[in-house]
């Protein structure tokens, strides 16, 4: 450990010093500590990037016969890239400030193109055990009053496999969840035109009933990809396009282990 720190601070630095970083890394892995101890020790830890942006100068002709299935509410547990650096469940992680990114050179020239819209930017560290794990929840707000929403499946096996499952759209809302509690209302001032109208904006009537969110120009991207250690995969799509890199790292229990070993 202490020849990690060392080659990470190129200048000279003493036994004080070295306990101070230490403790400055035990803080900032506390958080994935203790979750890890929700998890098989042998089981291994990766870090996963991904980059999901749009290309703003497609030509909508060339998706005229683009099969788009239509955004189904999925009733299942996901889990949730977040900012907190102590997560309160074992369905969150941390994301990862960009230094410590692989894709981060990536990112900042994306986001320069006048070609390109980024549209959302993940990395954290998680347990890949064997199988299927929670999808990560994808969703976020995009320009022209859009969202970009859906999710990442990670299967672990001899290789990984990432599946993203991703809509970027407009949204319209309705007074009601469903249109049969329109049809079961014995007492309504809404009329049917006023459940086939967009509204505009939120009001106290919408609150009231209710509403229910329905999808406007759709683009869809569904593809899943094989994924070996550090590869970097670009998938692409005339408007959505996704870069996605992953690689093993040292998981809670081993870092816990070489601070141990550092302090005594």
């Amino acid at each position: 450990m202490l020849k990690i720190i060392q080659s990470i601070f190129p200048i000279s630095i003493n036994s004080r010093t070295v306990g101070t970083v230490i403790f400055i890394i035990t803080a900032f892995s506390q958080a994935n500590l203790t979750l890890a101890f929700e998890v098989d020790s042998s089981t291994k830890w990766y870090q996963i990037e991904y980059i999901i942006f749009e290309h703003l100068h497609t030509d909508d002709h060339i998706l005229r016969h683009e099969d788009i299935p239509y955004p189904k509410q999925a009733d299942k547990q996901y889990s949730y890239i977040t900012a907190n650096t102590q997560p309160a469940s074992k369905f969150q992680f941390t994301q990862l400030p960009q230094e410590q990114m692989d894709l981060a050179n990536a990112f900042q020239r994306l986001k320069r193109s006048r070609d390109i819209e980024v549209l959302d930017m993940k990395a954290w560290q998680q347990a890949l055990p064997e199988g299927s794990v929670p999808p990560i929840k994808i969703n976020n707000t995009a320009s022209k009053k859009r969202t970009l929403f859906g999710e990442l499946q990670l299967r672990k096996s001899r290789y990984t496999h990432a599946e993203f499952t991703l809509y970027l759209a407009n949204t319209i809302s309705l007074p009601y969840k469903d249109i049969k509690d329109w049809l079961l209302e014995q007492d309504t001032n809404w009329k049917l035109i006023d459940l086939i109208t967009p509204i505009a904006t939120p009001s106290s009537l919408t609150e009231a009933a209710g509403s229910s969110e329905l999808y406007q120009n759709i683009h869809y991207l569904g593809e899943s990809r094989r994924i070996k250690e550090g590869e970097i995969h670009y998938i692409d799509h005339p408007v959505i396009s996704v870069i996605i890199t992953m690689k093993e790292v040292l998981s809670p229990h081993d870092l816990r282990n070489d601070l141990s070993d550092v302090s005594q």
